[in-house]
């Protein structure tokens, strides 16, 4: 009902995909009866209150389907709750343990009525997030960041007294006893589902859960910036303009859930190394090493949250090499310095961590759409200086070497060592050949498969002198000197082992 009011009244277009449906004047046991005779047997969950559910036919949802509920708190905690179900309830009393006003709304599709008893509709209309009561809604902490993400979701401001209300929350510890399933979720809808995630940020802010709960967000506020590069302020302008450009983005490109997170929250912890780095020079302010420097605070962060961790993997690869685009680009095309091979390494690299060339593109671009200095919302595609020409320049780099998407293919595999050396036999060894060949590769040093295997052997020759001359020094099977050498993140510097 509120996706529908919503559309109407706001403009969007939203799409209900779940559908809750309350029986008033049966009980559960009649309710479930009614379902079962009509529609044969039916699904239940919960064991304190019970839930039906019904095959919805055309959606991809069942319909929920229960009587309506009294909640009582009894004990701390989101599950101290005595939940009972009471048929008996009007409309407007079940309503009212229904955390803010929008969600409290219900509609009777047989007389076609609205029930709306406290306003949800008028608060629709005005884009303001408010509460139904405050007794009920202090009964679960997790409420204040429902109002969060509930205010990003829908581009809504959140109300006076409620902001007083979450402080005084935030304030007293209650969010305290939170369990961090519970307040990743919130924070993932925030980041899937919201339109304007920086105004669920902000409020995040104002109601004190940035500096009690987030220091690493924290750390961004009032942080200077240069006004040459950056007109729009401190480091959090910055950051809520970006992230709101890489919504923005990931609705135009379609992102799936786990792309959309990955390039969100790289956009939200891309500068999480200014506070680090940012000191005053000759007047003016730098930040030299901020990308490098964002990955311990972006780490931080990620420890309060359960996200995917192939996420947390591809934020923390592509943090650190987000100015790389417009650098790459300024550089061949302004300075006439080829940048294939250098896009070649950097597409492994990320695709070591399961990032890449173009997610990358799309990160950098909020970045760059992060820097209205009228006022709080991003700049378009079209105000930012050069920004088709560098990201299509990147994009087509990457296409023709065919490391758009992906990590550049190996030049030389295993078999193909064993079958050049005549042996069926492998070891570790390979793998020190195989890591030392592609290196040579992705710097453009080698022109094909062929001139590969060559300098497969001569690697395999110089690492045999390495492994029995350390063997001997220190007493050490060779094994354990292969170990050492693939582990490097240079193999063919392995020279430098004697040294050491």
């Amino acid at each position: 009902v509120r996706d529908l009011v919503i559309s109407k009244e706001r403009a969007l277009n939203l799409k209900p995909k779940d559908f809750d449906v309350e029986v008033y004047g049966l009980s559960q046991e009649t309710l479930r009866l009614i379902l079962e005779t009509n529609f044969g047997e039916v699904k239940t969950e919960g064991k304190s209150f019970a839930v039906i559910k019904l095959p919805s036919g055309n959606h991809d949802e069942p319909y929920d389907i229960s009587i309506p509920r009294r909640d009582s708190k009894v004990a701390s905690g989101h599950t101290g709750f005595d939940i009972k179900g009471d048929p008996t309830m009007d409309i407007k009393e079940a309503a009212s343990r229904r955390d803010i006003t929008i969600n409290s709304l219900a509609y009777d599709p047989l007389n076609k009525t609205l029930y709306d008893a406290f306003e949800g509709a008028e608060h629709i209309k005005e884009g303001l997030i408010e509460i139904t009561d405050e007794k009920t809604f202090q009964e679960d902490p997790l409420r204040v960041l429902r109002v969060m993400q509930f205010a990003a979701r829908f581009d809504f401001q959140v109300s006076e007294r409620v902001l007083k209300l979450c402080r005084q929350m935030v304030k007293e510890g209650q969010l305290d006893e939170l369990s961090t399933d519970r307040i990743t979720e919130e924070l993932k809808k925030l980041i899937v589902k919201g339109i304007k995630p920086s105004i669920g940020l902000n409020f995040a802010k104002e109601a004190g859960i940035v500096e009690r709960y987030w220091p690493e967000l924290n750390a961004l506020i009032n942080i200077p910036q240069e006004d040459e590069w950056h007109p729009e302020g401190n480091v959090w302008k910055h950051t809520l303009q970006t992230i709101d450009a890489a919504a923005k983005i990931a609705d135009r490109e379609k992102l799936d859930e786990n792309d959309r997170l990955t390039l969100v929250f790289s956009s939200l912890l891309h500068d999480t190394g200014k506070p680090l780095t940012t000191k005053i020079m000759g007047g003016r302010v730098r930040s030299y090493g901020h990308e490098a420097a964002g990955i311990k605070p972006t780490s931080r962060f990620f420890e309060r949250f359960n996200l995917p961790v192939d996420v947390k993997r591809k934020v923390l690869a592509l943090i650190p090499v987000h100015l790389s685009p417009k650098f790459y680009w300024d550089q061949e095309v302004n300075k006439g310095i080829e940048m294939k091979n250098a896009i070649r390494r950097l597409a492994d690299k990320l695709g070591k961590e399961g990032a890449n060339i173009y997610m990358l593109s799309l990160l950098a671009e909020a970045d760059q759409r992060g820097r209205n200095s009228q006022d709080s919302t991003p700049l378009d595609r079209s105000q930012v200086k050069n920004l088709e020409g560098w990201q299509n320049w990147l994009i087509e780099k990457a296409q023709k070497l065919d490391v758009k998407d992906k990590a550049p293919a190996p030049i030389l595999n295993g078999k193909d060592i064993l079958e050049k050396i005549g042996t069926k036999n492998g070891g570790i060894w390979i793998g020190c050949m195989l890591k030392a060949v592609q290196m040579d590769f992705l710097d453009g040093t080698l022109s094909g498969k062929s001139e590969a295997l060559e300098k497969a052997l001569e690697y395999l020759n110089t690492f045999e002198k390495i492994v029995n001359a350390l063997s001997q020094q220190y007493s050490l099977t060779p094994r354990a000197i292969w170990e050492k050498v693939v582990n490097l993140e240079d193999p063919r510097k392995a020279d430098e082992l004697l040294r050491n």
